[in-house]
């Protein structure tokens, strides 16, 4: 191990060129390349998840290192096998500093999905793929899939999720759009392929008296982070953030003279936004920083990474269907367009570039009571 690299600080494990750091608990690649020792995070620390990961990363390490040097990858693909496109579409995505680091994990995990429900597609030639062996892929995929459920989940779905196989044709037009712009097809043989429609899921939000009463239960449960948890849940709640995003806000975040908040990003690099400091945000920071006293401009809004359990857990014993983190951003959004503003300006806070389209799709009906109460205004 080099000198700038402590014992203290890495692990080693039983598998070669896999390494973990002891602070963090993320598993990092150790690989010699043009004989320098280049790290990469595999961005994980599960040990399982690294294995399958340091592979990949390997290649596109050894792969970037030789393109870089203008030769081949030993063992690299032949000129025109899918395999190439497929490790190309890799290196894109890698050096894509744009996109967040999860973003990134999501599209390399795509592309082993891709590949799972396709086992041939690397070694095909690219110039004889067509359109109807896309389709033919898409069917099957969709009908049976290939290890996408897991084992302890019962359910009598064989094929794969809508959401799985629309990211999986994403993957594919993107590979061999690779393929394309460097003249190997006329044109990307998976660009007709169809999406499969998604299940639009009812929402089954609390009423504002269900919601303080959730809050409440979470905060008075006794436990050591209760007040966080309770925390948290308003700050999703009250500021429609996503979860990483909300655990990244820092008081420097907050603007007090503009009433602003500034949410960072979690979707790409440079996806942060601005919202206002609604009433019920605003009063909750005021209680917070009352609460804690004098704190650093970095130090943390919320304590902790996740309130999922404690949700969960109040939705139960107050008598309605449980929530998920991502359950208290839609209902920032309902609450926001209930009480009149228009769907592109939520679509703006929630940090939508498609100008309200996916708002619109999911929001353009609301609960059933907050209907009757306007067709009570409609007089003839």
């Amino acid at each position: 191990m080099e000198t700038t690299k402590s014992e203290q600080q890495w692990e080693r494990t039983n598998v070669t060129n896999l390494l973990r750091n002891r602070q963090s608990g993320n598993y990092y690649a150790r690989v010699k390349v043009n004989g320098k020792q280049k790290w990469r995070s595999l961005k994980t620390e599960v040990f399982s998840v690294a294995k399958l990961r340091l592979a990949d990363t390997e290649k596109t390490m050894r792969a970037q290192a030789a393109a870089a040097k203008g030769e081949s990858v030993p063992g690299s693909p032949s000129e025109t096998t899918v395999e190439r496109f497929i490790s190309a579409f890799r290196v894109r995505v890698d050096n894509n500093s744009k996109l967040a680091a999860s973003s990134k994990a999501r599209a390399l995990d795509s592309v082993k999905t891709l590949i799972k429900t396709w086992p041939e597609l690397p070694g095909r030639d690219v110039r004889r793929l067509n359109a109807s062996d896309c389709n033919a892929w898409a069917v099957a995929a969709l009908r049976e899939g290939t290890g996408f459920i897991a084992p302890k989940v019962k359910t009598k779905r064989k094929g794969m999720s809508p959401s799985s196989f629309n990211k999986c044709v994403d993957t594919l037009r993107a590979i061999l759009e690779i393929a394309h712009e460097q003249g190997m097809v006329y044109q990307n043989p998976a660009k007709d392929v169809s999406k499969a429609p998604k299940r639009q899921k009812r929402l089954e939000l609390p009423s504002a008296a269900q919601f303080q009463a959730i809050v409440k239960q979470i905060a008075t449960a006794g436990s050591r982070w209760s007040t966080d948890a309770a925390d948290l849940v308003r700050l999703l709640a009250y500021s429609g953030a996503r979860l990483r995003e909300a655990t990244s806000l820092r008081w420097r975040h907050e603007d007090k003279t503009k009433g602003q908040l500034t949410i960072p990003g979690s979707k790409s690099a440079t996806s942060y936004r601005i919202v206002p400091l609604f009433p019920s945000l605003a009063a909750l920071l005021s209680e917070i920083r009352e609460r804690r006293g004098s704190e650093t401009k970095d130090a943390p809004i919320a304590l902790i990474g996740s309130c999922m359990d404690a949700l969960k857990s109040a939705c139960r014993e107050i008598g309605i269907k449980p929530m998920n983190h991502h359950d208290l951003r839609h209902l920032f959004a309902t609450r926001c367009i209930e009480s009149g503003v228009d769907i592109p300006t939520v679509s703006r806070w929630l940090g939508h570039s498609d100008g309200g389209a996916l708002a619109m799709q999911t929001y353009g009906h609301l609960r059933q009571e907050h209907s009757l109460a306007q067709a009570a205004k409609v007089v003839f």
